[in-house]
C-alpha cells in the first residue's frame, strides 16, 4: 500500500508527572539529547513519507507554535489545533475530522521511538483492519494481550502481555465509536468497535526502541537507552535539576548546605508554599521547608550533569557551580559536588560512607565525604573532576607514570599492612573475603558469561578451564592476605592536583594482597608493558615483608583478576549505554596470555588466545 501521508501528533497533555519541568515547557519541547522530542518524531515521519502533520496543543502551547513556525521541516505541511479543553485521544480525533479523511498515524508526543513502519503497513495491507498498533514486549506495563497478532484486551493484568507503545496506523472508520461530544479515549472507542466485529491488529517490530517519557525517572532513563542509537555512547548529558533529583535529595542538599535562614527579599510562605521550584515542593518531617522562591522563568532550573553509568548500581551526577542561573540557592554552596544515588541491590554501596571515613583515618587519599544520607541512599562528595588515571596515561610520559605507580604502591602498602588490624579495632563491616566460595564465584562468572554465552564454548572444554582455574585459587589461598581494595584499577583513581585518590572502595574485603597489584598493573585499561609490570612489582615486594611470596603468588592473582574482568566487560557491554566495555575484551586477553607464560594454563590459553584475536 501506499504510504501515510498525514500524521496525527497527540501533544495536548498536562505533564503533571514530570512538573516542574513542564510547568512552561510543554513536554514534546523537552530535549533528548540536545534536540526537543517533538523534532526527532517529526523527522521520523518526513522519514516515512508523511506529507501533513497535525498537532493538538493544550498546556503552555507557546513554546510548540513558535517551534512549528519556524518551519523545521520544510518537506511537511505542518497544522496545529488548539483544545481549551482537554478532549482525551478519542475526543482529540472527533475534533480533528476535517483532518482525518483517509488512512493516518496517530501518535504520542511523549514517547522516543525508533521503528520501522513496515511490518505496520504489511499487517494494514494483510489483514484490513480498523487500526494497526505497535506493541513491545521489552518494556512498558505490558498489559495487552495480543492473539495471533490481533489484540484482544488493552488492559489484561496477567503477565507476559505486551505494551502498546501509543503509535498506530488507524482508519477513518473509528470516528462513529468516539463519543459524540466531551472527553473520550481512544482505547474506550477500540473496545467499542471490537464489540462489533471490527479488528484491532497489534504488530511487534523486531530491532524497534521505545520508551515512556512520563517522569522524571524515565526522562533520564531515556537518554541512556538512547545513547547508542543517536550517537551519544558514554556520554554524559546534562539536564534540569527536577529531571535528576528528587525533592527529598534537593531539600537535603539544601539542609547540609545552607544553614542559613531565608533572607527577608524572598516569597511569602504561602508563596513558596504553592510553587514548584529547583527544590521542587516543601518537604515534612526534619527537613526545613526551603523552596526556591523564584518563577521558573526569573530562576532557571539549575543544570545537573548525567554522568555515564557504571557497574556499581549508582547514579552518579555533577553540580557544577558556575553553571547555575538561581543565585538565591545553588549559588551559595560552599563547594562544587558530586552527587550518588545508590542502590541496595549491591550490598557493598551501603559500605561507601563508612569506608571512606575510615581509609580517610588511615591515611588512605579518598574523596571528602561531604553529605551521608543512608536512609534516601545518597551522597554527596567532593568534585574531583573528570581526570582519573585511565585518562591521564595516554598524556603522560614514561618518567610521569612511573612516579604515579609508584605513589599508588605506597597506598596499597599502607592498606595491605595496617588495614586488617585497624578494621578490627574499628570494628568495620566488610564484604565477606576471598576464600573458596568467592574464588568459585569468580570463576562461574567468567566461565558463564564468557565461555557459555560469549564464546558458546562445549562442555567438555569449559570443564578443563574450570580446573585450571581451581589451582589458581589454591595458590592465591596460601598467598600473603591483607586488606584489599578488591578493584584497585586506573579508572579507580582520580586526582586531587597531582596526588592520586582512590574510588570505588566499598567492596574492599580480606583477601590475597596480589589480587590488588595484580588488578592494578595487569589492567586493560592501561595496559602497562611487561618490563614495567615487573619493575612495579619489584618496587612493591621489596618494601612488604612478604615480598617474595606476593610476587610468587603474582601470575595466579593476574589469571584471577583478569578472568573476572572479562566477565564483568561481557555483562556490562550487554547493558544499554555500556556497550563500549566490549573493546577492553582483547586487551585483557592479551594480558591473561602474559600471566599464563608464567603460569602455563593450556585450556585457559586456548581461549585466551581466541578472545585476543577477536573484535570487540
Amino acid at each position: 500500500m501506499r504510504p501515510p501521508r498525514k500524521a496525527f501528533i497527540l501533544a495536548a497533555g498536562l505533564g503533571t508527572r514530570l512538573r516542574p519541568l513542564t510547568l512552561e515547557t510543554p513536554k514534546p519541547m523537552l530535549p533528548l539529547w540536545g534536540e526537543p522530542m517533538l523534532a526527532r518524531t517529526l523527522a521520523m515521519l518526513a522519514r516515512w513519507g508523511v506529507e501533513q502533520v497535525l498537532v493538538n496543543l493544550h498546556h503552555a502551547p507557546g513554546p510548540i507554535v513558535r517551534y512549528l513556525a519556524t518551519q523545521p521541516f520544510p518537506q511537511l505541511r505542518l497544522t496545529a489545533v488548539f483544545e481549551p479543553e482537554i478532549l482525551g485521544t478519542g475526543g482529540a480525533i472527533r475534533n480533528a475530522r476535517w483532518f482525518v479523511d483517509e488512512p493516518f498515524w496517530l501518535l504520542n508526543a511523549d514517547v522516543v521511538a525508533d521503528v520501522d513502519p513496515a511490518p505496520l503497513l504489511r499487517a494494514w495491507q494483510n489483514q484490513k483492519p480498523l487500526a494497526a498498533c505497535w506493541l513491545t514486549a521489552d518494556a512498558g506495563p505490558k498489559t495487552v494481550r495480543c492473539e495471533n497478532g490481533i489484540i484482544r484486551d488493552f488492559h489484561d493484568p496477567a503477565p507476559d502481555h505486551a505494551t502498546f507503545c501509543g503509535l498506530q496506523l488507524l482508519d477513518p472508520r473509528i470516528r462513529p465509536f468516539i463519543a459524540p461530544a466531551g472527553f473520550d479515549t481512544l482505547i474506550a472507542a477500540y473496545r467499542r468497535a471490537q464489540a462489533q466485529g471490527h479488528r484491532i491488529a497489534g504488530v511487534f517490530v523486531p530491532g524497534s526502541f521505545w520508551a515512556d517519557i512520563g517522569t522524571p525517572a524515565q526522562y533520564v532513563q531515556a537518554h541512556r537507552d538512547t545513547a547508542r542509537r543517536l550517537g551519544h555512547a558514554g556520554e554524559r548529558f546534562t539536564l534540569p535539576a527536577a529531571a535528576v533529583l528528587t525533592p527529598r535529595e534537593q531539600a537535603l542538599l539544601v539542609k547540609s548546605f545552607l544553614p542559613l535562614p531565608i533572607s527577608p527579599r524572598r516569597s511569602p510562605a504561602s508563596d513558596i508554599g504553592r510553587r514548584t521550584s529547583d527544590f521542587g515542593p516543601r518537604t515534612s518531617g526534619p527537613l526545613p521547608p526551603v523552596s526556591c522562591p523564584l518563577s521558573p522563568v526569573s530562576c532557571p532550573l539549575s543544570p545537573v550533569e548525567v554522568l555515564p553509568p557504571r557497574g556499581s548500581n549508582r547514579d552518579f551526577f555533577r553540580l557544577p557551580l558556575a553553571a547555575n542561573n538561581c543565585t538565591d540557592v545553588y549559588k551559595q554552596l560552599s563547594r562544587p559536588l558530586i552527587l550518588i544515588r545508590w542502590s541496595p541491590e549491591r550490598a557493598d554501596n551501603r559500605f561507601y560512607a563508612r569506608h571512606t571515613r575510615f581509609l580517610a583515618a588511615l591515611g588512605v587519599p579518598v574523596p571528602r565525604l561531604l553529605l551521608d544520607a543512608p536512609r534516601d541512599r545518597f551522597l554527596a562528595i567532593e568534585d574531583l573532576g573528570s581526570d582519573t588515571l585511565e585518562t591521564r596515561l595516554p598524556h603522560l610520559k614514561p618518567t610521569e607514570i612511573r612516579k604515579i605507580y609508584r605513589r599508588l604502591l605506597a597506598v596499597a602498602l599502607r592498606l595491605h599492612r595496617a588495614g586488617l588490624p585497624a578494621a578490627r579495632r574499628a570494628r568495620l563491616t566488610l564484604m565477606p573475603g576471598f576464600d573458596a566460595k568467592l574464588f568459585a564465584w569468580e570463576h562461574e562468572y567468567f566461565i558463564d558469561h564468557v565461555l557459555r554465552a560469549r564464546l558458546r564454548l562445549p562442555e567438555k572444554q569449559i570443564a578443563a578451564v574450570a580446573t585450571e582455574l581451581a589451582t589458581v585459587a589454591a595458590a592465591l589461598s596460601a598467598s600473603p592476605q591483607g586488606l584489599i581494595h578488591r578493584d584497585f584499577q586506573s579508572s579507580n583513581v582520580m586526582f586531587r592536583g597531582a596526588a592520586p585518590v582512590l574510588i570505588d572502595y566499598q567492596g574492599m574485603r580480606r583477601g590475597p594482597v596480589a589480587y590488588d597489584l595484580a588488578s592494578l598493573l595487569c589492567d586493560p585499561y592501561a595496559d602497562l608493558p611487561a618490563a614495567l609490570q615487573q619493575v612495579l612489582l619489584r618496587h612493591y615486594a621489596a618494601r612488604h615483608p612478604q615480598g617474595a611470596a606476593v610476587a610468587a603468588a603474582f601470575p595466579a592473582a593476574a589469571i584471577q583478576r583478569l578472568g573476572q574482568a572479562l566477565g564483568a566487560y561481557a555483562v556490562l557491554s550487554q547493558k544499554p549505554g555500556m556497550e563500549s566495555f566490549a573493546r577492553h575484551i582483547p586487551t585483557a586477553a592479551r594480558q591473561l596470555l602474559r600471566a599464563l607464560r608464567a603460569l602455563p594454563l593450556p585450556a585457559l590459553a586456548a581461549v585466551a588466545r581466541r578472545l585476543a584475536q577477536s573484535p570487540p
